[in-house]
């Protein structure tokens, strides 16, 4: 006969399982961030880029289109 497992044990084994799966996704996650970091430098090194070189009205060609707009009553 196998010892029946505790509802304590039960529950330790469940949050250890949970807390296996959060450093999981934590680790998948700081992954994405450092791919993320990574690609807006290269971002920001290529002229290319509109409004990665830390002048987005520069690189948008000065007023944004939402400016063109009146309202009635103007």
């Amino acid at each position: 006969l196998e010892p029946m497992e505790s509802p304590h044990s039960e529950q330790a084994d469940q949050l250890e399982r949970e807390l296996d799966d959060m450093q999981e996704q934590s680790e998948k996650l700081e992954g994405r961030i450092d791919d993320t970091r990574e690609d807006w430098e290269r971002k920001k090194a290529d002229d290319k880029v509109p409004g990665a070189g830390g002048d987005p009205h520069a690189a948008e060609g000065g007023t944004p289109p939402e400016a063109n707009y009146t309202t009635q009553g103007d």
